[in-house]
């Protein structure tokens, strides 16, 4: 029984050493950012972070965009790049030195080889190259261009040789930039896919906002008028939107409330404040504006929801978990089709489909009255769980 007692001192006293000690660093925090979606994923994730011991520091992502003297991929290895990182970037650089683990929440962000991913791929080749740091990406998409296939973009602009040679590039700067990672999670299968395409070690995990609503979110339906709610994309185009207003128009005579959903906690989405002008000048059929200024009425909204029309990422997630029926749309990435595929529903329609209006009518007559989602939301939490395995093995390791 003494060793029992002893043995059971020795572990608490090793956990809360480990506790007490361990430090992450957050990269691309968007607690603050785009829509409230956002800000749920935010919250489960440093949770998630905190429940294991580790102490936070976070890098919101309007600050990881404002990063200075970030090198072209080409120079990542270069130590006068990296000094010139350092001489103008002195506060991320200090928290990374003083940190057991980098953790960057990829989001949405990582797609095509522009600045963005830049930034994320060069804070964690920095602070695993030149620091020695521990270093995770998780909670994320990757498309090393912006569509898997090659986009009818690249061949209309580059030709079909250019456009192999620009997707071949991309995949490179990729497979440099993940191979010296120790831990990534990807939160949906079509990237997965892709990495898997170009050899980067990844697990499947999901996104974190069906961790929030599990966590946090416990009200029940009241849907006291039939009430369609719509959400914008960032990939919407004019034509699609024209489709989308007629589309509106008609379900308004069908005796449908119409609400349209935006609101972020700050820095909100400049795609949905385009979005909403457009509907004001273009969709004759009644509908409210709903600026949501909280979770819960972010929440709330979708939740009370007779249908969703959402090119959303978190809006369809949101949705799902609450067994709200939905009809997604395009986003910029395939991110919206994999969840799809991993939830069981039914593809995104496309902006660019000359037949958006009559597909939307045709999801429209035959969504359920009623579903259940429960043991698929539980699955993409355990999905969600992944993404803190890298963190776990610290501890683990620790102890």
């Amino acid at each position: 029984m003494k060793f029992i007692r002893f043995y059971f001192f020795l572990t608490i006293a090793a956990l809360s050493s480990v506790f007490g000690q361990q430090k992450v660093v957050l990269f691309n925090d968007t607690f603050a950012w785009y829509h409230w979606g956002c800000t749920g994923t935010s919250i489960a994730l440093k949770e998630k972070i905190e429940s294991l011991g580790f102490d936070i520091t976070s890098f919101p992502i309007n600050e990881t965009r404002s990063f200075k003297e970030i090198p072209p991929f080409e120079s990542f290895d270069d130590p006068e790049c990296f000094n010139l990182f350092c001489e103008n970037n002195k506060e991320a650089v200090e928290a990374i030195k003083n940190a057991d683990a980098i953790v960057i929440t990829g989001e949405g962000t990582i797609h095509d080889v522009r600045d963005g991913p830049r930034a994320l791929f060069y804070l964690a080749h920095a602070s695993k190259v030149f620091l020695g740091k521990h270093v995770e990406i998780i909670n994320h998409s990757a498309y090393p261009k912006d569509d898997p296939a090659l986009s009818s973009n690249l061949l209309q602009y580059f030709g079909k040789e250019s456009a192999i040679q620009e997707l071949a590039r991309a995949q490179s700067i990729y497979k440099s930039a993940y191979a010296k990672l120790d831990f990534v999670a990807i939160r949906e299968s079509f990237s997965l896919e892709e990495m898997e395409k170009i050899g980067v070690p990844a697990v499947l995990s999901f996104d974190c906002l069906p961790l929030y609503i599990r966590d946090h979110y416990h009200h029940p339906k009241q849907i006291k008028e039939k009430t369609l709610v719509l959400a914008g994309s960032v990939a919407y185009t004019e034509s699609g939107a024209l489709q989308l207003c007629r589309y509106l128009d008609e379900t308004a005579q069908a005796g449908f409330k119409i609400k349209v959903l935006i609101g972020a906690n700050a820095f909100p989405a400049k795609d949905d404040t385009a979005f909403v002008e457009f509907l004001t000048i273009h969709c004759k059929a009644p509908w409210e504006l709903v600026n949501a200024t909280s979770m819960d009425e972010w929440l709330d909204t979708i939740n009370n929801a007779t249908l969703l029309v959402s090119g959303r990422f978190h809006h369809s997630i949101a949705a799902f978990c609450l067994n709200t029926p939905f009809i997604a749309l395009n986003s910029n990435t395939h991110k919206v089709h994999a969840i799809c595929s991993m939830m069981g529903e039914a593809e995104p329609l496309l902006y660019s489909d000359p037949n958006l209006f009559d597909q939307l009518n045709l999801r429209t007559k035959a969504f359920p009255s009623s579903v259940d989602n429960s043991e698929k939301t539980k699955l993409l939490c355990e999905l969600a769980e992944k993404n803190f395995d890298g963190l776990r093995a610290i501890v683990e390791k620790a102890l």
